[in-house]
């Protein structure tokens, strides 16, 4: 499987700290410095929210956090209820705006609704550059991203250095870079904005050096442009997030893409320490015994790993395919090859595998019998 990282136009999560000076009661008042994961933050909030579950400072911390966290139902549900409680307070309306539009299935209503509790905040509040950078959102949700930049220039121009308005300026041109490769005669001016988008990322890094996912997608930029710079930005992403497996899944693969196979195999051994259950870590680290290796014992060996976590890995099947094929393993290959195909009848890898492979006409016929039956 050759793998992608695919940089989407994320919806940012603004961290939506008052600018009111708020009157906040001692018991509701909750220090999450002292605590370490989401998990154990969001339990104290809880713990404090069941003794006083109309206090709009605990939900909206807990909103607030939830957003930074990326649990968008829990940051909706309380949102939504400090709004019912008070639908005045300029934190209130940004908050709840921001959960709004960050719903899965933020409807052209939801977007309506969201955009306009963050002008009511902007007339109340000019220079507000969260509720700016929200509203710049909501017309990116609805790819008018000529509007969007508008507000992100306006940002810029009160907060040169806002993190979420240089992060969304990025995530616009890497969108419009992808829109635009083709044979029509864009490829130049797609260059142009990948070029914009990398050094827009750049002055992230800049300007937020303590921020691990900017330099991820930073690195995203460089491995599409073929560039081997990528790898320090992965490697810089895990410095600053030690043990993230995903970042450390792309600084092993970006080894492997620039030819440091021994570099990535350590990398994912060091991920199965951490977690046995990265099934990818496996199925990587097979391709190099395969490809690079010639050493088709040991990356069976880490195919059946795969397949042991996740049975349904169509790759993990169709590798093991090619090599039965490759050791003259008839049966095996076929049976390989037809499993694959069961699980993912649409995957055309597989079904060209199998249908190369019909020296065996009886074999064949078994198995596309098998196949008949469970499709």
């Amino acid at each position: 499987m050759k793998f992608f990282l695919c940089l989407s136009l994320l919806i940012l999560i603004v961290s939506a700290c008052s600018q009111e000076s708020d009157q906040v009661t001692e018991n509701s008042k909750v220090d999450v410095s002292k605590t370490t994961t989401y998990a154990a933050q969001m339990a104290d909030l809880d713990k404090k929210l069941r003794s006083q579950p109309d206090d709009i400072s605990l939900l909206l911390q807990s909103a607030n956090l939830a957003l930074e966290n990326y649990d968008y139902p829990k940051a909706l549900a309380d949102a939504a209820r400090a709004f019912r409680l008070d639908s005045n307070k300029v934190e209130t309306k940004l908050i709840y705006a921001l959960s709004i539009i960050n719903k899965s299935n933020c409807s052209v209503s939801d977007i309506r609704r969201a955009r306009g509790y963050f002008q009511k905040i902007i007339k109340e509040m000019p220079d507000n550059p969260k509720a700016m950078i929200g509203l710049a959102n909501t017309y990116v949700l609805q790819q008018d991203f000529d509007e969007a930049r508008n507000w992100i220039d306006k940002t810029l121009q009160i907060a040169p250095k806002f993190f979420d308005a240089h992060v969304l300026q990025g995530s616009i041109y890497k969108v419009l870079a992808a829109a635009l490769t083709g044979d029509d005669g864009s490829e130049s001016l797609s260059r142009a904005y990948m070029d914009s988008a990398i050094q827009t990322y750049s002055r992230v890094c800049q300007y937020h050096p303590d921020r691990p996912e900017t330099y991820m997608q930073l690195g995203i930029l460089y491995q599409q442009s073929d560039n081997r710079i990528c790898i320090d930005q992965f490697y810089s992403a895990v410095q600053l997030s030690p043990g993230n497996l995903d970042f450390m899944y792309a600084l092993a693969y970006a080894y492997s893409l620039f030819d440091q196979e021994r570099k990535a195999m350590s990398v994912y051994k060091e991920m199965q320490d951490l977690d046995s259950s990265y099934s990818e870590a496996f199925c990587q680290m097979g391709q190099i015994y395969q490809k690079k290796y010639n050493e088709l014992d040991s990356a069976l060996t880490m195919y059946r790993e795969v397949i042991s976590i996740d049975p349904n890995h169509v790759d993990a099947y169709v590798n093991m395919g090619v090599i039965y094929e490759a050791q003259q393993q008839n049966t095996n290959a076929l049976k390989s090859y037809a499993k694959a195909l069961v699980i993912l009848p649409e995957d055309r890898s597989s079904f060209m595998s199998l249908r190369d492979f019909s020296a065996n006409q009886n074999l064949a016929r078994v198995y596309a019998d098998e196949l008949q039956k469970k499709l």
